[in-house]
């Protein structure tokens, strides 16, 4: 019993004593110091950055289609009695270029008949101006009878109440004054009604030659020609088939000039277009622009133009547009550039024409601006690395990139004369002592890139 008594009071006796131990032991102890000399400084290549002005460039995508297109259908009805021998599908025909013929010989007879309408118009036309100067003549003779016969009627009155004249004789002139007067009465009225007459004539006149105007044209049209300088893209028609108005003849597109809908996403085409502010258009500034083309080019845009696979060379375009509206399907915005004259500078196995459908990559250049350029394969996950002045690795997050090419643009959090680190660094701890050294290959191509950067639209 007493055995057990001395276990029970040993055992908790024990544990306080080797609880004890170990706090004083921990106490004791000397504080642990971080060795500096233990972390190795490490040895990184980098760049340091400038300020340069380039022209920012976004790029989009669209297909080629030309600026006219043409669904030539028939006007008249008639045969088909000619058709040009080239008139195939791929041809291509200079401006006003005979491609067929409708039958016109209903027509010529009808033209005939309207002119012989014209001359019949224009005779009478003559003759009521005849007719008309004719009534003043009359009536003014007219009116001087009238006046003998008013005379003559007071002589015979006078002699009358001298009982020199018979009353028969007084009343026979009586009766010769009354004519006069009717006569004189009915000229006038003529006189009214014939402008009213002659104003008929020229209606019917400006009908006649209405008519006249609209059988030419009608025969006109029965020569079909082509109105630009334009490739035939499909033929509807054959000889001697019967074609009604409206009848589609023939499709063809313009050479002069063909348009690209190019569209660019609206992340890319919000930071480009923060350049504008630059050049800020308001509402009166608009009357000084004849039209969008005038107004953009006066932003300082312009763009250049290639085939998507790149090879072949590119041409220069201008920016005609910007779409109203959003692509449903991409949610893209959709600017138009064209190209003219690309019939002219063809260059076999190098610079092809542009046809409709092709698939082209468009360049979309603003009006020089400044930006810290810097690679773009320095940045990760929207982050580079810099060096400190005391040569510590620093972390920077980048807002509102814009990549070109090789180069990503930028205008905030990086400064001229930061340091980036260009060669790979792992692990990448912020504040880790670093061995700067210049990286020579990296600070060239830079330099090569930027140069082309700023010579684009030169």
């Amino acid at each position: 019993m007493l055995k057990r008594l001395k276990t029970r009071f040993a055992l908790p006796a024990v544990a306080g004593i080797g609880l004890i131990l170990l706090v004083l032991v921990v106490q004791l102890q000397p504080d642990l110091q971080h060795d500096i000399q233990a972390r190795p400084s490490v040895p990184v290549n980098y760049i340091t950055l400038e300020r340069h002005s380039i022209r920012p460039e976004i790029i989009g995508f669209g297909t080629v289609k030309p600026d006219l297109a043409l669904q030539a259908k028939a006007e008249v009805t008639g045969r088909v009695t000619f058709i040009n021998p080239a008139l195939k599908k791929g041809e291509i025909f200079a401006k006003d270029t005979l491609l067929l013929k409708i039958d016109d010989k209903d027509y010529q007879l009808a033209l005939k008949q309207a002119e012989a309408d014209v001359l019949a118009n224009q005779a009478n036309l003559e003759e009521m101006k005849l007719v008309i100067q004719n009534n003043e003549v009359e009536l003014q003779l007219a009116q001087e009878k009238l006046k003998v016969r008013e005379n003559e009627f007071a002589r015979l009155s006078q002699l009358r109440k001298s009982g020199s004249v018979s009353q028969s004789q007084l009343d026979s002139e009586r009766q010769n004054l009354l004519q006069q007067q009717q006569e004189v009465q009915q000229l006038k009225n003529k006189q009214t009604t014939l402008p009213s007459d002659l104003e008929v004539m020229k209606a019917q006149l400006a009908i006649a030659e209405a008519k006249l105007e609209r059988s030419q044209r009608d025969l006109a049209r029965t020569e079909v020609r082509l109105p630009f300088n334009g490739r035939i893209s499909k033929v509807h028609v054959e000889l001697d088939q019967y074609v009604a108005t409206g009848a589609q003849l023939f499709d063809a597109s313009g050479l002069d000039k063909v348009v690209i809908n190019a569209q660019f996403t609206m992340e890319q085409f919000s930071l480009f277009a923060r350049g504008f502010n630059q050049r800020e258009i308001n509402l009166d500034d608009l009357q000084n622009f004849s039209n969008m083309k005038t107004m953009l080019a006066s932003l300082g845009l312009s763009a250049k133009v290639e085939l998507a696979n790149g090879k072949f060379a590119s041409w220069p375009a201008k920016v005609e547009r910007f779409s109203d509206d959003l692509d449903p399907q991409s949610r893209t915005l959709g600017v138009t550039v064209s190209i003219e004259d690309n019939y002219r500078n063809i260059e076999p196995g190098t610079k092809p024409p542009l046809l409709e459908g092709m698939y082209m990559k468009v360049s979309l250049m603003g009006a020089p601006r400044d930006f810290i350029a810097l690679p773009r394969f320095a940045i990760r996950d929207n982050q580079v690395l810099t060096i400190t002045p005391e040569n510590k690795l620093k972390r920077v997050r980048l807002s509102e990139i814009q990549t070109q090419g090789n180069l990503a643009l930028v205008n905030n959090l990086l400064m001229p004369g930061d340091r980036i680190i260009t060669s790979d660094l792992f692990p990448a701890v912020p504040g880790m002592d670093l061995t700067p050294i210049v990286d020579q290959v990296s600070q060239k191509q830079m330099t090569q890139w930027i140069s082309s950067s700023e010579q684009k639209g030169d």
